[in-house]
């Protein structure tokens, strides 16, 4: 049986989320196809709340086994998250099931642990400045994942000047890069909303297929 899935992000840049839920689905015996809409096609009215985009993809045919839904939890917390993504799915699509990915505070949390990505990405793998990077347990109380992120990508490209204030415009697509390219085996192992959206996904693959 191949599952279809559809995945709602916050913005594109959360489409590297997606390489993780086809491996973990791949890695668990499951087939699947991944739908991730470009929201922002979308009128305006019909991108504001969950419930609404729901509702403009299936005016618009589309049918799914599995609905996977990522929001930052910012400072509403893991509970109303999931309680917001329940409602949205029951009301619209009350058949399908569903799996919240839920970040502590912002997916920014999870891109500052690797390293090597963070070098790579910013362009300079061969970098030496010392980057101070969180250790996973720590990484989700941070205030700011955003700033803390933009700030860390800064130092690992080694730039200055007009070429750094033409890097920082680029910080949406590298939060893309980092999100695709997450060691499943690396330090984000450590980190437990990761933990719970690996546990969250294969329950929500096995319940889909059943």
């Amino acid at each position: 049986m191949i599952l279809r899935v559809l995945f709602l992000g916050e913005g594109t840049s959360d489409s590297g989320i997606t390489t993780h839920i086809r491996r973990i689905a791949i890695e668990n015996g499951h087939d699947v196809v991944i739908t991730d809409p470009m929201i922002e096609r979308l009128p305006p009215s019909r991108q504001k709340t969950i419930k609404s985009r729901l509702e403009a993809i299936k005016e618009l045919g589309g049918k799914y086994e599995l609905v996977v839904v990522h929001r930052d939890a910012d400072r509403d917390g893991r509970e109303s998250r999931l309680q917001e993504i329940d409602g949205a799915v029951t009301a619209v699509m009350p058949s399908v099931s569903f799996v919240g990915v839920i970040p502590i505070r912002m997916t920014e949390a999870w891109l500052m642990l690797d390293e090597q990505n963070l070098r790579v990405v910013a362009g300079n793998p061969n970098g030496r400045t010392d980057l101070g990077l969180p250790k996973p347990k720590a990484v989700e109380s941070i205030p700011d994942p955003k700033a803390a992120l933009a700030e860390k990508l800064a130092l690992a490209s080694g730039l200055s000047g007009r070429k750094l204030d033409k890097f920082k415009k680029r910080f949406p697509e590298h939060r893309r890069q980092l999100l695709d390219r997450i060691n499943p085996l690396g330090p984000i192992c450590g980190v437990s909303s990761w933990k719970d959206f690996n546990e969250d996904l294969l329950s929500g693959l096995r319940k889909a297929s059943s």
